[in-house]
């Protein structure tokens, strides 16, 4: 499965925009993109280990307004990771 960043999370995975990792749970693709990228989880999890609020995530096109790290993906998957810009 892919596994894309955007925006400012690209220099926490070197501005590899684009990771193949094997299909799992949601939460086994992040952690293995936080095992490859250490300083990814500073960003992508609070002190509770949940994602922020601050990123969103997309399955193949479709926003999960909630994402459960339990949601089983396949190989030919893609998912997005999203960080929520805020202005004013």
């Amino acid at each position: 499965m892919k596994l894309h960043f955007s925006g400012t999370l690209q220099r926490f995975v070197e501005f590899d925009r684009v990771l193949t990792l094997p299909a799992g749970t949601l939460g086994e693709t992040l952690r293995r993109a936080e095992e490859r990228y250490p300083q990814l989880r500073e960003v992508l999890r609070d002190n509770g280990g949940r994602l922020r609020r601050t990123h969103r995530v997309v399955l193949n096109g479709e926003l999960l307004p909630a994402p459960d790290e339990e949601l089983v993906l396949r190989d030919r998957d893609t998912v997005e990771i999203l960080t929520a810009i805020a202005g004013g």
